[in-house]
């Protein structure tokens, strides 16, 4: 009996079963554990990326705050649609500075010249100007972008051009001058961030 016992724990075929059932349950124990830190993982990045954005939105709207209550100080009627049409634009507080110091932000000014829109462009020179404030917005960026360029970076230079032609007066350097200055301010202001800015700092971080 005893050596019959002992013949059937030696037998492999005696254990096969026991062996294939464990090792079902282990699998399914380790695919389990897998899928659960899976889980775990994907919803920290989820979690990171939503916090990031929030962040991130954070500062948007409040600059976006900033500008449009300096835009109001300097007498623009719309503030909100001006800083509006140039929220997306790397030269924005530029753009803003152009525009109050043409027209106070109005899209529908016409100037003495013919000069048209918030920006105040002369549309034989530089194409027809779009009735809406964003399509202004985005054609005043590419003729200061082309100015630029042709200025070798020299933004009062560039302004000047804008104001005067080719051939710019000292009036128009002048008026280069304000128009630098006041986006210097605004930046100034854009910097502050008094609404929010401990939330400001900690996404900066």
């Amino acid at each position: 009996m005893i050596s019959d016992t002992i013949s059937r724990v030696l037998d492999d075929r005696y254990y096969r079963p026991f062996t294939t059932a464990l090792l079902g349950v282990t699998s399914v124990v380790i695919a389990a554990t897998a899928g659960s830190l899976a889980g775990i993982k994907a919803n920290t990045n989820y979690g990171t990326e939503k916090v990031r954005t929030v962040k991130y939105s954070d500062i948007f709207d409040v600059i976006h705050v900033q500008r449009v209550r300096f835009a109001a100080l300097h007498g623009v009627a719309d503030p909100t649609a001006l800083v509006a049409a140039v929220r997306h634009s790397a030269m924005a507080n530029l753009l803003i500075s152009v525009a109050i110091e043409e027209s106070l932000g109005d899209p529908v000014a016409v100037g003495s010249a013919g000069e048209q829109g918030a920006w105040q462009v002369i549309a034989s020179d530089w194409g027809a100007v779009p009735k809406d404030m964003p399509g202004q917005a985005v054609q005043a960026e590419r003729i200061i972008c082309a100015l630029l360029i042709n200025a070798n970076g020299d933004k009062r230079k560039a302004l000047a051009r804008y104001n005067g032609g080719p051939t710019p007066s000292g009036k128009s350097y002048r008026y280069a001058e304000r128009i630098l200055k006041r986006a210097r301010h605004l930046q100034v202001a854009v910097n502050y961030l008094p609404p929010k800015r401990n939330s400001v700092r900690m996404a900066a971080l």
